[in-house]
């Protein structure tokens, strides 16, 4: 667990140092196409690039705590004001996405529960929005996520391919062409997602957002492990469908808590379709995040289409790879 510990908070102080900067330069900039142009190159950087580093380091774990430290010294240049805002997206970009893929491999390497992964990603919402809205400023970020890297590397575990956690509860009967069918499915749930958690709610609360994405993360996995998939799926349809009920702020604070606790079932079942490549899986799932960002203003997905296909999916991935829970649960 203290592993665990160490990588959730430095997810919230990576978030946080790269938020940071963007909010810096979006403050001075007075036209809004350049700031959306560098959001996006950045969220293409930092999530789109997750999937190839999460193959490239699956060939060989042990680089995991030097991508760390890479991570790390990628994200200090990143936050030299005297380069251009260009250079600066792409280091902050490429830090992210190196931390995002050794911190997500190694918790799926590590256990075979959700509540973990829950924890893992929740916290960098948090780090996001403190950054953005400059509650938190860059140079204590930084410092303390330079703190918390040294600590991670040297109290966590080297890791080897053998090292892998699964779940007695996964069949193994399903063919590879099927496999394959499940993960596009699964996929495509985190696309929807994207779209569905990308809502701005007005609120004089600057950080009621990303507090709701992260309970809802933090949520979906503890509920998960409490009281089984079957249920938790069901307990997403039913909190989302009340959200879309109430509508108005609450609603849709209680659809993007649902939206988002469907985030460690989806990373989970697509590692287990997969279970010798985490650090591929878990960077194509972020990648799956790229097309809601970019473009959420272009495409625009009623809530309730969202709310039905996610839990279609959820159904669908889960009575085809947890036949036990399905039939016994």
């Amino acid at each position: 667990m203290k592993n665990l510990s160490l990588l959730t908070v430095m997810h919230l102080l990576v978030d946080g140092v790269c938020g940071a900067v963007l909010a810096i330069y979006a403050i001075k900039e007075s036209h809004l196409e350049p700031i959306i142009f560098y959001f996006g190159l950045y969220t293409i950087f930092a999530f789109g690039l997750q999937g190839p580093v999460g193959w490239l380091l699956d060939k060989d774990p042990t680089y995991n705590k030097k991508a760390i430290v890479a991570s790390t010294l990628l994200l200090a240049l990143g936050t030299i004001p005297q380069l251009t805002i260009g250079m600066q997206t792409i280091l902050l970009g490429l830090g992210n996405c190196l931390f995002h893929v050794v911190g997500g491999s190694y918790v799926l390497r590590k256990y075979s529960t959700y509540s973990e992964l829950g924890l893992f990603v929740s916290s960098g919402a948090i780090g996001l929005g403190l950054g953005l809205y400059g509650i938190i400023s860059v140079w204590p970020l930084l410092a303390l996520a330079c703190l918390f890297t040294g600590l991670a590397v040297k109290n966590m575990q080297e890791l080897t391919r053998e090292d892998l956690t699964f779940s007695a509860n996964v069949s193994d009967e399903n063919s590879p062409n099927k496999l394959l069918g499940i993960v596009a499915l699964l996929f495509g749930c985190i696309v929807l997602r994207g779209f569905g958690s990308g809502n701005v709610l007005e609120s004089s609360f600057i950080m009621l957002l990303p507090c709701t994405f992260a309970l809802g993360k933090l949520l979906g996995g503890f509920v998960c492990d409490k009281i089984g998939y079957k249920k938790t799926v069901l307990l997403i349809l039913l909190i989302g469908f009340v959200g879309l009920k109430i509508q108005g702020l609450y609603g849709g604070l209680l659809f993007v808590l649902s939206s988002n606790m469907t985030m460690p079932l989806t990373l989970r079942l697509a590692h287990w379709c997969r279970i010798g490549a985490p650090g591929l899986m878990f960077g194509l799932a972020a990648s799956c995040l790229v097309p809601g960002t970019i473009f959420k203003d272009l495409i625009s997905l009623p809530p309730q289409l969202i709310l039905v296909l996610q839990f279609l999916i959820l159904v669908i991935a889960g009575f085809a790879l947890l036949k036990k829970e399905y039939q016994y649960g």
